[in-house]
This record gives C-alpha cells, sequence and structure tokens, in this order.
C-alpha cells in the first residue's frame, strides 16, 4: 500500500508539471531577432510586464532568415524582428510569413499586408567637414569633382541595396547602371568594412564623402575610441531641396498561424506610442508612429529633415534588378 501510494504521488506530481509546462506554453512568445539584445530588451521586458506573455528569443546577426525559410512549413518561431526591409521581403516571398492586418499607427507607405515597419533610418552622407558642405544629394556623388574621394561598404549591404532600389525607383534602371558605374569610378578605394569604417576612413584622410545610417553617428559618440572619427566628419540628410532623404526600416513578420493572438498584441505593444517612444529615446531612431517625438539627440541632428515617402514595396521589387548591376559592373572589385 505505502508504494501503491507512493507511485500515486509520483503521477500526481508529473502531472502537474506537465499541466503547469502546457501553461506557460501557451503563454510563451518565441522570437527570432536581428535587432541587439539592447536595442530589443528593454521593450520586450515592458512587454511581458503589461501583458503577462513570457517571450523567449533568438538574436543572430545573420542566417535567420534561411532559418525561417527551412522552418516554414513547421515553424519554431512565432515572431521575426528584421534589422532591414530585405530580410521582411525575402522571407514574404518565401511564404513563410502569414499575412495581417495594416496598422492605424504606421504610414501606409511603412507596411505591407506580410510585414510593419517598426522604426526608420536614414541613409545619410558623412562629410568631411573641411568640405563646407551642408547640401547635397545622392545623385551629386558621382560628380566628377568627388572622383577619388568617396568611401563605402559592400554595395550589396541590403543597406545599400535599399538605397539603389529607392534610386532606381525615381530614375528608371538604364540610369541606375550609369549610376552606379559612375560612383564606382569616384570610390577611393574599394568597398569594405560597414558604415562605421567609411567614417574612420574620412578621419584617415582616405576619401571625404562616405553613405551610413544615421545612428552610427550616436554609436560612434559614445564610444571613447570611435568618438575622435566625428571630428572630422559632420552628417548631412540628403536631397533636402526635392523628395527627401532615403528611409529604410526595421519591422516586424508574423510566423505562425496558430500564435497569432499572441504575436498581434507584440505588434501592437510595438507601433504603440509608449514602444515608440523607448525606440526613440534608447536608440536615437526615427519612430514609425508620426505622433512620437524624436529624442533629444535626434531631434538637434535631425529636426524639420524630410523623408522621402516612396513606397517600400517600390523598392522590394527593384532589389533583383539592383544586384544583378551590381554583379553586372563588379562593384565590389
Amino acid at each position: 500500500m505505502k508504494n501503491l501510494i507512493s507511485f500515486l504521488i509520483k503521477i500526481l506530481v508529473i502531472n502537474f508539471f506537465i499541466g503547469f509546462s502546457g501553461a506557460h506554453a501557451d503563454d510563451l512568445l518565441k522570437i527570432y531577432s536581428e535587432r541587439q539584445p539592447m536595442l530589443i530588451e528593454p521593450l520586450l521586458n515592458e512587454f511581458e510586464s503589461q501583458t503577462g506573455i513570457d517571450v523567449e528569443w533568438i538574436y543572430s546577426k545573420k542566417g535567420l532568415v534561411q532559418k525561417i525559410i527551412l522552418e516554414k512549413d513547421k515553424p519554431v518561431a512565432d515572431v521575426f524582428l528584421a534589422s532591414d526591409i530585405s530580410r521582411l521581403i525575402d522571407v514574404a516571398e518565401a511564404g513563410a510569413s502569414i499575412k495581417i492586418n495594416n496598422s492605424s499607427a504606421v504610414p501606409s507607405h511603412l507596411q505591407s499586408d506580410n510585414w510593419i515597419g517598426l522604426t526608420q533610418r536614414a541613409r545619410i552622407i558623412y562629410v568631411n567637414k573641411d568640405l563646407g558642405l551642408n547640401d547635397i544629394t545622392y545623385e551629386d556623388l558621382v560628380s566628377e569633382k568627388y572622383k577619388g574621394r568617396i568611401c563605402t561598404r559592400s554595395g550589396f549591404h541590403p543597406y545599400n541595396v535599399s538605397l539603389f532600389a529607392s534610386l532606381m525607383a525615381h530614375h528608371g534602371e538604364e540610369w541606375l547602371e550609369n549610376y552606379l558605374i559612375n560612383l564606382k569610378a569616384n570610390l577611393a578605394r574599394k568597398p569594405q568594412g560597414n558604415d562605421r569604417d567609411q567614417v574612420k576612413a574620412i578621419y584617415a584622410g582616405v576619401c571625404d564623402l562616405s553613405i551610413g545610417n544615421h545612428y552610427y553617428y550616436f554609436k560612434m559618440l559614445n564610444n571613447e575610441e570611435q568618438k575622435i572619427w566625428l571630428e572630422k566628419a559632420t552628417i548631412v540628410f540628403p536631397n533636402q531641396k526635392d523628395r527627401g532623404t532615403h528611409v529604410n526600416i526595421s519591422g516586424i513578420a508574423l510566423l505562425k498561424e496558430s500564435s497569432r493572438e499572441k504575436s498581434e498584441k507584440l505588434l501592437d505593444f510595438l507601433v504603440s506610442q509608449k514602444a515608440q517612444a523607448i525606440y526613440a529615446n534608447d536608440n536615437n531612431e526615427f519612430p514609425v508612429s508620426p505622433d512620437v517625438p524624436l529624442s533629444d539627440g535626434v531631434n538637434e541632428l535631425a529636426g524639420g529633415a524630410k523623408f522621402d515617402n516612396i513606397d517600400l514595396l517600390k523598392i522590394a521589387e527593384n532589389r533583383k534588378a539592383v544586384i544583378n548591376i551590381l554583379n553586372k559592373i563588379n562593384y565590389d572589385e
């Protein structure tokens, strides 16, 4: 009898923990994230606090898109937080994300029925202060006067592909091929490094102009080793007298129909004014919500800047053509 009672107690304990684990799983949201932990942890902590939904997430700078596509018939994650529009489009084109309703909190050109933008990042031009330039366009970069004076990272990097795709949307494919040929001819060195490395090259006297995302300014400013590079460089928001500066997005895609309700709660939270303010103040990115003020630093740097409001889907349509041109002209060689 004693052994029987002991056995029954064990069964009850096992069933309790199975039931507890099942309930916990129902309240667990699994995220694949390209956003760095320090950028999204404050947001996810606030989401957990507000909703009672636990978040489990994997961060990786590379490989998540391929992983999502491989897992599309049996998704492991519920949500994908992407650092660039190109990743969201790759997932959508592979049929690895589910359809979602548009958000009234986000401008229409920054969302689709497969993904929604969460932040905006401007693709600006870092300029040697000695040039005294405060007005420039992307189109100006192919001017003969800048021959041998421009640095870029790989032309194939998604940030540059998106910029070039926007230029193609405005000017056409033939124009873009000629533009990229001339831009390559104006490079001071082979494309290499990341956005910050191009500013370092300005400081070192390798070049006078480079293309980079705006928030790297703040990353360098807050880095003891890198802030010295900004002594030589200032930033310009291009095309202010016409269409405005090109912006890319970080964004969200939902991956699993069975967890739609939980995932939509996260989406709604991330486009809320509270979350958008966290993005603005902690990450120095531009909120997608027009009702959320910029951080003090971004406002000082870019308050009143004009942005290109081209539909990001048009940029998506041009990406393959851009990559074909970059290959054709051997841009990185």
